[in-house]
């Protein structure tokens, strides 16, 4: 079965580029400032605001969207590496699948409600969130042939269910589908999740 692991970093690989330990730190620091929402903020603004100069922003990023994008990118990397922390100890495929698709649907909560609408004015955001969307689509393919294999759930089409429990918070993120369900984007994504998970398992 093919061990199926995060990048380094999905958007810093492409710039091929080599960041320090500071570097890393700022991005960390832009992270906090920006769980409040992405605000028509400069770069020098935001170099004031993180107490650095204009020319170490720079060298992360060379425009504000990027700086954000790669910020985009950070958060759900840590969130994707703590999903997948979080289920390594477990040994049943379907209990795993449960546990890590209930933590990954964290990415459409509360916390990250106001980034994720600000998200969507950025260029390139739609990439960065496909990226990581596919990465949790090809984890979910790979735990649920191993349920299969060890006759925890149905047979299904694993692709298919793949794509479905993979998109499903961002489906709920939906402004238009946010205004017409009473429950939170997270909290619906979990309640079909847990009804999709519980309508496949076998009873052993």
């Amino acid at each position: 079965m093919e061990n199926i692991e995060y990048k380094k970093n999905s958007f810093h690989n492409k710039n091929s580029k080599i960041y320090t330990k500071r570097h890393y730190e700022i991005i960390d620091a832009l992270e906090e400032l920006l769980e409040q929402g992405v605000p028509e903020i400069t770069m020098s603004e935001i170099a004031k605001k993180l107490k650095i100069s204009l020319r170490t922003l720079y060298e992360i990023a060379p425009s504000r969207d990027q700086l954000i994008l790669m910020t985009m990118d950070n958060i759900l990397k840590k969130l994707g590496k703590y999903a997948m922390d979080s289920v390594s100890e477990i040994d049943s495929p379907i209990k795993k699948l449960e546990k890590y698709l209930f933590i990954v649907n964290q990415a459409v909560g509360p916390k990250f409600d106001r980034f994720l609408k600000d998200m969507e004015k950025i260029n390139g955001s739609k990439k960065t969130a496909d990226y990581h969307e596919n990465f949790i689509k090809s984890y979910i393919t790979k735990l649920l042939e191993e349920a299969i294999a060890k006759k925890e759930i149905k047979s299904v089409d694993v692709k298919a269910l793949s794509i479905l429990l993979g998109g499903i918070g961002r489906e709920f993120f939906k402004e238009d589908n946010k205004k017409s369900i009473d429950l939170t984007p997270e909290e619906s994504a979990n309640s079909i999740t847990r009804i999709i998970l519980n309508g496949i398992k076998l009873e052993n």
